[in-house]
This record gives C-alpha cells, structure tokens and sequence, in this order.
C-alpha cells in the first residue's frame, strides 16, 4: 500500500504533463522576406564579408596610425667580464715611440632611452592612406553585392522548393485519379467488360507515377537543405515557408520591368569596377611618389650610468642625461630605371581598366537586353503552358468519363494520361523559369 502511495502521483503526472519527445526540433516560419533577412545575419559566404570590411577598417587605422608620432622606449644593460683596454700614446707617459695599455670603463653600465619620431612629408604615406580608404569602400561594396547574390539565391531556392511542392500537389491529385481508375478497372474486369491488359496499362502508369512522386519528393528534400544552406540555418532546426506562388506571381510586374530604363551608374557590377579603377589610379600616383623626398623628425633622450657595483636602484648614484633632436630627409637621386618602369606599368594598368569600364558598360547594356527578352519569352510562355495544363486536365477527365462508358479505349485515356504528364511538368517548368527571370532582370535593374 506505501509503494502503490508513492507510485498513484507519479501516474497522475505522468497522464498531466504532455509529452515531448528527446529529439524535437525547432521550427522556425519565414516569408521570403524575413528568409532574406536571416540569411543576411547567418549566411557563411556573408559573414566573412562582414568580416573583410573589419579588416579594411582596421587596416585604414594601421596605416593613419604610421603618420602619427611614434614613441620607442629601450634599456641596454652591459656587464664587463674583461674591461676593454685603449692604447695611450706614449708621450703622456713621457714614453715617446710607445703606446700604453690603459683600462677605460666600470665593469657595470646601463644606458636607458626614448625617441619620439614623427613623419612630416612622405607622399607614399599619403596615397597609401588614400588607398586604404578606397579599399574600405570597395569591401563595402564587396558586401553589398554578396547581400544581392545571397538574397538572390534564398529566392530561387524558395521560389523552387513551392514549385516542386506545387509539382507534388498535382502529382499527388493526378495519383489518387489513376489509383482510382486501377481499383474500377480491376472490378471491371471481374465481370469480363475490359481485358487483362486495360488493368495491366493502368497499373503500369500508376507505378510510374509512384517512382516520378519518389524523385520529385527527393528534389524538395535536396531544393530544402539548399534553402536552409543559404539561410546559415543550422541542421537541427527546421524552416516552414509562409509565402506561397500565388504571392510571387503578383509580384510580377511585365510593365516596369520591361520599361523601365537602365542606369549603368546605378549598378553594382559598374560601381564595383569604378573603385577599382580608382584604386588602379592610387596605384599610378604611389609609383610616381617614388620620385619624391621624405622627411622625419625625432627628439631622443636617454640616461646613461656606470657603476664598479651593481647598485643602479641607488639613489645617490649618478646617471648622465643626453638628449638630442633633428630632422631626417631621404632624397631619391638614381634607381637604374626601376622607379621609371614601375611608373610605366601602373599608367598601362591604368588604361586597362579604362577599356574595362567601355566593355563592362556595353556588356550590362547587352545583359540587360537578353534579360528582358528572357523574361517576355518566359512570361508569354508560362500563360500558354497554364492554359495548356487546364486544357490537358479537361480532356484528361472528359476522357475518363468516357472511358467508364466505354465510348473511349485505354488507348486513347493512356494518350491523354501521358499528355497530361506532359502539360504538369512544361506548366511546373515555365513558372520556375518566369520566376527565376524576373529576379535576374530586377537585380539587373536594381540601383544600390
């Protein structure tokens, strides 16, 4: 009785408390906005960005900090195991034709000391900053063009794990026909009213729509853990989509992105090309800074002691101060050329990117061309493949209908199965590629 007294609570916890598996995951809901959103905080490629426009900061601050004044500090410390010895002329000694060996030195010294230099005028120090600057500026460019691939992706990679799951949803509605129209033709053929054969072709067709559902189910599997890749999410944790096709292609608007004018100052790519070519430019000028002087100044202190023991903590000990400043200039005269055929590259790397910029602006041009004949292509294609995937159902179950009649053969109902096949996938197809190019032409549009 004791033990059933201590058991009856724990058995009425045990039916109370609802239960959670060990292994439950994390579920987490994301539009494709919000997707986007999180794929710029956790996506890898992006966060090593971030990281790259951190190191460009910090490398802006090395280099300003190299024309600031630099303080050095050192302590020298020498202990004589031997004094060295200096020879005397002799004379002093009134020992003409001799030199003496005489012992300068303690046998402990110590020397401390302090220099503060400071740069005045270098113009590789300057254009260096410059350039510096410039490099942060294109790793911040740099990320904004990942930002745009990335988001680019998490839209492609969403927009075609619906399009697979829309593909499994009319293969699913198309299975459930066909097994249907197996379990009728096996009744019928129980009676004798169709042969053998009739069953068999509806039972092949069946099969093969089961292996096309296991593919298609396994590319929505794959389309997945693409999207969760993109995203920076982690194995453990699964994503629901929120937006469905039906939102995606209401953001299709034929008008704007077929009219609208392109501005190649606007994109990316171009603007990305022009801070290099201004970083080629601070190449040019560093070369040339080569021909130019550089001048430093410095002020130095330092305290000097020498003790036959070891006592330097000692405040009655004497230590003997020195201090000095001036100026240091350095003035290129002659490099044998060297200075000559580094200017010569820079200038010719200089006119390089000035043929890129010409090619670059009239390939942007040309893409975006092909870009809007793609997409007009792919949006009158997807209104024909839409109305076909109606048509092909109508016929597909008016067949049927007269099939259970027997106004139609299964010929004739196989004919229209295959055609139906047929319609779903050019329909699945040609939204995915509407889609798709949508996307790239208004990336191509876009102006950051």
């Amino acid at each position: 009785m004791k033990r059933l007294s201590y058991l009856l609570p724990a058995l009425v916890l045990f039916f109370i408390i609802p239960f959670k598996p060990l292994n439950a995951q994390k579920v987490l809901s994301f539009s494709l906005k919000e997707a986007q959103e999180y794929a710029f905080e956790n996506n890898y490629s992006l966060r090593n960005s971030n990281y790259d426009v951190h190191i460009a900061r910090e490398m802006v601050r090395q280099n300003t900090a190299i024309g600031l004044p630099q303080v050095d500090a050192g302590l020298d410390y020498m202990d004589y195991l031997n004094i060295p010895t200096t020879l005397i002329p002799g004379e002093f000694f009134k020992m003409p034709g001799t030199f003496q060996p005489i012992k300068f030195g303690l046998e402990y010294n110590t020397t401390v000391k302090a220099k503060i230099t400071q740069l005045i005028y270098s113009g590789q120090y300057l254009v260096g900053l410059q350039t510096a600057r410039a490099y942060l500026e294109t790793s911040k460019q740099k990320l904004v063009k990942d930002k745009m691939t990335i988001r680019d992706q998490v839209a492609e990679s969403y927009i075609g794990f619906l399009i697979i799951q829309e593909s499994i949803r009319i293969l699913d509605s198309t299975y459930s026909t066909i097994s249907q129209m197996v379990n009728e033709a096996r009744e019928i053929y129980k009676n004798g009213l169709i042969e053998d054969i009739d069953v068999s072709q509806l039972e092949l067709n069946k099969t093969n729509l089961e292996a096309t559902l296991i593919s298609t189910k396994n590319q929505r599997l794959i389309a997945y853990n693409f999207l969760k890749f993109y995203m920076g999410v982690k194995e453990d944790v699964q994503i629901k989509l929120t937006d469905d096709l039906t939102f995606f292609l209401g953001e299709v608007n034929k008008d704007y992105l077929m009219n609208n004018p392109f501005d190649y100052n606007s994109n990316i790519d171009f603007k990305m090309l022009k801070k290099q070519e201004y970083l080629v430019l601070m190449q040019y000028k560093l070369a040339k800074t080569a021909y130019q002087p550089t001048l430093a100044g410095f002020l130095g202190t330092s305290a000097n002691a020498q003790r036959n023991e070891w006592n330097f903590f000692d405040s009655k000990g004497t230590w003997y101060n020195t201090t000095n400043w001036g100026l240091s200039l350095t003035i290129p005269i002659w490099s044998s050329g060297s200075r000559r055929h580094s200017v010569a590259q820079a200038r010719m790397n200089l006119e390089k990117m000035k043929v890129s910029e010409e090619q670059i602006r009239i390939s942007l041009q040309l893409q975006v061309e092909a870009s809007r004949n793609d997409f007009n292509k792919s949006y009158l294609v997807f209104n024909v493949k839409q109305q076909g995937l109606e048509t092909a159902t109508k016929i597909y179950e008016r067949t049927i209908i007269k099939y259970r009649k027997g106004i139609s053969t299964s010929t004739d109902l196989e004919q229209k199965y295959n055609q139906l096949l047929q319609a779903e996938g050019d329909y699945t197809q040609a939204l995915f590629d509407l889609l798709k190019a949508r996307i790239r032409l208004t990336t191509l549009l876009e102006k950051t």
